[in-house]
Parts: C-alpha cells; structure tokens; sequence
C-alpha cells in the first residue's frame, strides 16, 4: 500500500512538474514542416497554445542584401528549434525610461539578421483565421518580440497570432539612385514594407502547416504599423494577401516624399558617411549607420506605392477588404509640445497660415496650462486622428465596410510613478499606444494598478478585434453593437469607460482639419 501511495504521489508530482514546463514553454510541441524545413516550438496557456518564436520568413538582409527587397529564405537541415525569439531589427539601443513606454520589456538583442516572425496557434488549430500584427516605433524602431504583442491570449479566442519584424530607420527605407538603378523596377526606399509583404507571402505559404486559413487574414497594427496597413490597402503588390484590416491611430500624411526627395536626402546619407558608392556604403558597419543618426520613412517609390496612399484611398484603389480603426483621447501627451502660451500661439501661426485664426480658436488657450493641453491636441488630431477618421471615411464611401472607435480609458498608473516628459500623471491620459495589453490581454505585463474593470475591458476589446478577424464584422454576442461608418464620418463607436456609438468628441477640428489638408496645407 505504502508503494502504490508513493508511487500515485510521483505520478502526481510529475504531471504536476509536467504542467509547470507547459505553462513555462520548456516542453517543445511536436515538429512541423515549414518551406524553409522543419520546426519545433514550445508551449503555452498549460499546453492549450502552441508557440512557433524566430521563424525566418526572408533571407538576413546583409552584405549585397543591404538595402534589397527580402530574397528567400535558404532552407536549413534537421530540425529547427523554434522556441526562442529572434533580434530585432538593427536600431537605436536601449529601452524608453518612461514608465507607459515599459512596452519594451528591458533591452532586447539587436541585429540586421532580423527577418522573422512568431507565431501563436491553439493546440488544436485547423482553418483558423489569422491574425497578423505590424508594430508602431514611426518606421525607425521596434520588434514583434515586445512582451505586451504575445499573442497567446488572443490565440486562445480561436485565431492564429502572427507577429513580424522589418526592417526600420535609414536600413529599411533607404532610396539612393544607384539602389534604383539595381532595380529591375528602377524603385528604392520601402524596404521594410516589401518585408511585410514578404512576411504575408510566407503566411500565404505556410499558414495552414500551423493550423491557419491563408484566405482569412487580417492585419493589425498601431502607429507606424497602423499607417503600414494603410499602405498595404494602397499596395498592388500586397493585393489579395490579407482579406481585412485593422488600424489603430494611423498616421496617413496627405503628402509623401517621391523617390527623387529621398535620393537626394540617401546622397547626402551617403556623404555624411564618407561612401562614394553603394558597396562603400554597404561595407560601413551597423555601428557606423546608427551612428550617422538618419531618419527614413515610406516614400512614393513607382513600385510598392504608385502615388501617396491618401490618393489612392480618395480614387477608392484600396484594397476592397473590412476595416477597422479608431484612435485615442489623448494620442498628443507622450510627445513635444507647446510650453507656453506664446509658443503655442506661434506653432499654430507657423502651422496654419492664413488659417491661424480659425484654428486659434478651435484650439483655444487662455494661459500656459491651456496652452500645453491645446498643443497636444494639434498634434492628436494633425498626425493621428485625422488621417484615422480619413482612411475610413474614404473607405465607406468607396462602397467597403469600415468600423471606427474612439478609445477614451485611462490606464490605471499608480501615484508612485513619475513622468518627465509630462506636466503631471493625470495628464497623460488615454495616451498614444495605450490601448495594446487591453487587445492583447497582456495587462499583467505592464506595472499598473489594474481593476476588475480593466480586465472586462480587455475581454471586450479582445472579442471585437477576433470577431473581426472572423467575420469582418466586430460584433457578437454579449457586445454593444458596432455601427459601420456613414460617409459623413460624424459618429463613432465609443470604447473605453463606456461603450456604444456616439459623436466623435472632437469633430469641429477635424472637420476644419479636412478643409485645410485638401488645399494642400
């Protein structure tokens, strides 16, 4: 009897043991063959989500695969573990200090070998939609390896989570003309764009190996991946990839750099560093390219954009899929503004022109207190919440489903955190990026005084983006209903603290907005 009760005890304590490893990820799932070989993973959710971490979608864009489009991946022998992520993409060092940027998780390996992306399937996964993310950083830093993108709990609510890196900053979205000139489309720039195509291509491939349907994608993304997605709607070359969209506080400016701007500014790169040519400057190190401090961004290149994607969207040549997006409160709290009331009464005469005056008044300020919130609410609306409400109004009159929130919860940051970029805590609000560990259910991630509230808002939030990806429609049981956008674009759905449709609060500056960017600014 004595050995019987040892012996159930260690079956126990092993199952037990056994459980811990799941939940932990240390057990690996079973091999899979991918185009590139055969992969393992490792698990998560106690065995009920199965994770795929560092898979290759491209070849590492290095030496002459410098600034080129993303070339095949080179297939490997045996069995590839898979159950680590990969680097992210060469880029300024070093994790924000900021408490609400504590996204980043601590530092995280660097390196252009970067061109891979993780996966997050259910343990019984067949035919399932995907769901694909395209991180924010304004196209110059950024990894899908952030801990608040895990996607085990979205992939629990029946989707597959996909998350890629591509390549940012002056690596991804160089132009110079000996880089067109290599050109069979005489285009340079984009290149971290044309490895999100890539990454949806390898999906397109691969996909139903890990138990996704490779027609039900939808890609999601927030920031400069929001503004990525835009762009993808806008691109022949991501057509029929993705089948609906999601965009969350798109920046989608009226004008773009052409491909003669950014050649003139890639020369200039090119001379800062001393490279009389390509080759020169493709032998210079990773070092010495962060070092040269060099902004690049998306351009009209002639290939992945024939013209600026507001163009595209206003001749309705978008890609004719669902869309979804919305944008914060308080998108303008987090970055420069305004100090004073005299600076915010020049920024607006420098910004606006002959139109000062009206937008003076629309952004009034009667002292320096005012005047910083008024500033922050230029920038929310100038570079987030216009382009947002533009891209889905344009889409609905094009005669295409389109869903628009307005996300107003503030993260519940304790008193004992500091904020330097801002005057105080309660000012910060329902800053840019806030709403990611709600759509992930990553809230434990972050060090926040989360509520019972807080975690019903996530279940919510997570329920309308899986019923989107499913259906192209975010409603579903239990849920206030989501109205679709009329092209008068006055309405909105209202997510946060309460959840239904209702005006946009701040409709009289974006309608003013609108006038100003369609005479050209």
């Amino acid at each position: 009897m004595r050995r019987i009760t040892c012996h159930v005890l260690a079956t126990l304590l092993a199952g037990l043991a056994a459980a811990d490893a799941l939940a932990e990820g240390r057990i690996e799932a079973a091999p899979i063959t991918l185009d590139g070989g055969a992969v393992t993973g490792s698990w998560a959710a106690n065995g009920h989500v199965r994770a795929y971490l560092g898979l290759p979608f491209a070849a590492p864009p290095v030496g002459d695969l410098r600034w080129k489009p993303p070339q095949p991946v080179t297939p490997w022998q045996g069995v590839r573990a898979a159950t680590s992520f990969g680097p992210q993409c060469l880029q300024p060092g070093g994790s924000p200090k900021s408490v609400y940027f504590e996204y980043s998780g601590g530092d995280l390996p660097i390196s252009e070998d970067c061109l891979t992306l993780n996966v997050w399937a259910p343990a019984e996964a067949k035919d399932l939609p995907v769901m694909v993310w395209i991180y924010g950083g304004g196209f110059q830093v950024g990894a899908a390896s952030r801990p608040v993108f895990n996607g085990t709990r979205l992939a629990e609510r029946g989707v597959i989570v996909v998350a890629m890196n591509y390549r940012v900053g002056v690596l991804g979205f160089l132009a110079h003309p000996e880089l067109s000139a290599e050109s069979a489309q005489h285009a340079s720039g984009n290149y971290g764009l044309l490895d999100q195509v890539a990454a949806l291509q390898w999906i397109k491939r691969n996909i139903r190996a890990l138990g996704g349907n490779p027609d039900n994608v939808t890609i999601f993304g927030q920031s400069a991946g929001a503004t990525s997605v835009v762009h993808l709607m806008a691109s022949p070359l991501a057509r029929g990839l993705f089948h609906r969209a999601v965009a969350e506080s798109t920046a989608l400016p009226p004008k773009m750099p052409t491909l003669a701007d950014a050649e003139t500014q890639g020369k200039a790169f090119a001379q800062k560093l001393g490279a009389a040519t390509i080759a020169e400057l493709r032998s210079k190190s990773g070092r010495e390219i962060l070092d040269a401090k060099t902004a690049a961004s998306p351009i009209v290149d002639g290939w992945f954009l024939p013209t600026d994607t507001y163009t595209l969207f206003r001749e309705g040549k978008e890609a004719p899929v669902p869309f979804l997006t919305g944008w914060n409160r308080n998108e303008g709290a987090t970055f420069p503004h305004a100090a004073s009331l005299a600076a915010h009464k020049k920024a607006v005469e420098d910004k606006f022109g002959k139109d000062a005056g009206r937008a003076s008044a629309l952004y009034s300020a009667t002292d320096d207190v005012t005047a910083r919130q008024a500033s922050k609410n230029v920038f929310r609306d100038a570079t987030f919440a216009w382009g947002t409400w533009t891209s889905a109004r344009l889409h609905a009159k094009n005669g295409q489903p389109a869903y628009l929130y307005f996300f107003d919860h503030a993260q519940p940051l304790g008193a004992q955190q500091t904020y330097e970029e801002v005057d105080t805590p309660d000012k910060l609000g329902t800053f840019h990026s806030s709403e990611y560990p709600y759509i992930f259910g990553t809230l434990d991630v972050l060090s926040r005084d989360w509520t019972a509230a807080d975690r019903a808002l996530s279940v919510q939030l997570q329920a309308y983006w899986t019923n989107f990806a499913k259906s192209g429609d975010p409603n579903g049981n239990g849920l206030p209903t989501w109205p679709k956008v009329d092209t008068g674009g006055a309405a909105t759905m209202q997510l946060g603290d309460r959840a239904g449709p209702g005006e946009i609060p701040h409709l009289a500056t974006l309608r003013f907005l609108d006038e100003w960017m369609q005479r050209g600014q």
